[in-house]
């Protein structure tokens, strides 16, 4: 009885102190794409030329936003908004192909793509964590950008490639009195008003 005690205990303290990070939250949020990275979504995007891409070619390339999640339809008012944000900039000042588009509204279109991963993981003693002491989390993935506008089933404008080939943070949240600030968060926001 007392060596399973002793067990017990020492197993007890192994897990207590070891900091139990195994057990933290983690979550990944992906967009299902078809481009492992941000290097592989860059050289498919790269692929466009204004002028001479079509629709079909957009399929086959992926860039299909009734097939591939994460890009957007935008109409020729979002178009618009986007480049002609306020009156300094004239219409004559954009690209021949935007023109083009703004020119044509009703057969205009542009895709927004926005492909990305990221991954969210909590790391750190799972105490601290637990009791709201310290709470750490990493963020890590990539996120891909780029604009595309249509007229008449045919590229006009391709954007240059943007976005974040590397995400890497990390947010540390420090409360001194743990789940005794939550409470005192909570009684403060709940409690009747009396002026």
């Amino acid at each position: 009885m007392k060596t399973s005690l002793k067990l017990f205990i020492i197993f007890l303290f192994l897990f207590i102190f070891m900091g139990c990070a195994k057990l933290l939250p983690s979550s990944q949020s992906t967009v299902i794409s078809p481009w492992k990275d941000f290097d592989n979504a860059k050289l498919e995007y790269e692929k466009i030329i204004p002028g001479k891409t079509t629709l079909a070619d957009l399929k086959k390339l992926r860039f299909d936003p009734y097939e591939v999640s994460n890009i957007r339809i935008m109409n020729v008012t979002e178009i618009i908004g986007l480049f002609l944000p306020n009156p300094s900039i004239k219409k004559e000042d954009l690209d021949v192909g935007i023109q083009k588009c703004i020119e044509n509204r009703h057969r205009c279109k542009a895709y927004l793509i926005e492909p990305n991963v990221l991954i969210k993981m909590r790391v750190g003693n799972f105490w601290s964590d637990i009791f709201t002491f310290k709470q750490s989390t990493i963020y890590t993935g990539w996120e891909f950008r780029g604009l595309i506008t249509i007229v008449d089933d045919v590229v006009t404008y391709r954007n240059p490639a943007g976005g974040r080939p590397l995400i890497k943070s990390e947010e540390v949240i420090k409360k001194p009195l743990g789940l005794l600030q939550d409470i005192g968060s909570f009684i403060a926001t709940e409690a009747p008003k009396v002026w």
